[in-house]
């Protein structure tokens, strides 16, 4: 136990991990909303290589990643930084969801790229290239987020 805590202190592991856990949270929304939107406007999760580039399929990726990465931000703000969410206010809390939709967007445009490439070259399903994508973007999302977001 003493070695983890002292592993927390140099490297901050624990906060990465719940980090990573509040990610997976957003994520879970972003995928429901994605799988649902792409069973709504085209009948399957499954699409040809040639709806890459649809703008039905764009707005809903970009839609869903609003939403978890909202989803996300509450989520660290209870868990892996409620010292900082707890000192400051309503006002501030927003302007850090402004600051991390920023962050994020860095991070949703690797995630749907990666997912619009795998779907165009390989007719992956957009549900599985998010995965991809996401996993991709996480070093990223994470190490700006900290450093801009909550300036830890």
């Amino acid at each position: 136990m003493e070695k983890l805590k002292e592993l927390d202190r140099r490297y901050r592991v624990l906060r990465l991990a719940q980090f990573g856990m509040a990610g997976i949270v957003g994520f879970l929304v972003l995928e429901a909303i994605l799988v649902t939107g792409l069973y709504v406007l085209y009948g399957s999760p499954d699409l040809p290589s040639d709806l890459a580039s649809s703008p039905g399929l764009v707005a809903l990726d970009v839609f869903a990643s609003v939403v978890g990465v909202v989803v996300g931000f509450f989520v660290n703000e209870l868990t892996t930084v409620r010292s900082v969410a707890r000192r400051k206010g309503w006002k501030d809390t927003l302007v850090r969801l402004g600051k991390f939709e920023g962050v994020y967007a860095i991070g949703s445009a690797i995630t749907i790229g990666v997912q619009l490439a795998l779907l165009a070259w390989l007719a992956l399903s957009p549900a599985v290239g998010n995965i991809v994508g996401a996993i991709l973007a996480y070093p990223v999302s994470y190490a700006i987020s900290m450093r801009f977001v909550w300036r830890t």
